[in-house]
């Protein structure tokens, strides 16, 4: 028998997080059975179980695989930039720019269904969905303590406020676009928040 190496489990792994999305997305988490999720990711419905025991630990690893990518979008987005600054409005516009983005109606299903189902099951999954909401919010929040650091921000800006104010508004944008679609301006709203980001530089005196 052929061993299994490493990269076929990882890559076996992302195929069935990849298809539990789109089912989750397209039917919701308690409409969809783990036999469907293994044929989405052209597997036996026996084989999944050997990845995920069960729906939860599922949803587990989807909250995992998407801070993973959140991680991923954020670095690429901070890369070769000036200052902390124009990192914020870089990772903006980009994180903006996927609410455009083919499959965002399915991305944004995918977050009401996860939030919903932390929501019913929060001894199983609550821990899980606020770690990766935690992270999105750690992950902004550094960035502006270190444009509060560099002088671009006013120091005395709370900067955990000002993070869940941006995230905030996003997730809100996603959520209403599901219903308002095109009276969602998202590329407006985006340029708001820059602007008040930007609005918080200190005071010169002059």
């Amino acid at each position: 028998m052929a061993k299994v190496t490493q990269a076929h489990i990882e890559a076996r792994t992302k195929d069935i997080l990849d298809a539990a999305m789109r089912m989750f997305a397209r039917r919701g988490i308690e409409n969809t059975t783990m036999q469907e999720i293994a044929r989405e990711a052209d597997l036996s419905a026996g084989a999944i179980y050997r990845y995920f025991p069960s729906k939860e630990e599922l949803l587990r690893g989807v909250f995992a695989d998407c801070t993973k990518q959140n991680r991923a979008s954020f670095d690429r987005a901070a890369a070769d930039t000036v200052s902390p600054m124009q990192a914020l409005r870089d990772i903006g516009r980009s994180a903006w720019s996927e609410l455009n983005a083919e499959g965002a109606r399915e991305s944004a299903m995918l977050s009401l269904e996860t939030a919903l189902a932390a929501a019913r099951k929060p001894e199983e999954l609550g821990g899980p969905r606020r770690e990766m909401l935690t992270a999105q919010i750690d992950m902004l929040g550094g960035l502006i303590r270190q444009a509060q650091a560099a002088g671009e921000i006013d120091r005395g800006i709370d900067a955990q406020a000002v993070a869940l104010t941006l995230l905030a508004a996003y997730l809100g944008s996603m959520l209403l676009a599901l219903q308002l679609d095109e009276r969602v301006d998202t590329y407006a709203v985006c340029e708001l928040m820059t602007d008040m980001v930007e609005h918080f530089a200190p005071h010169t005196g002059q």
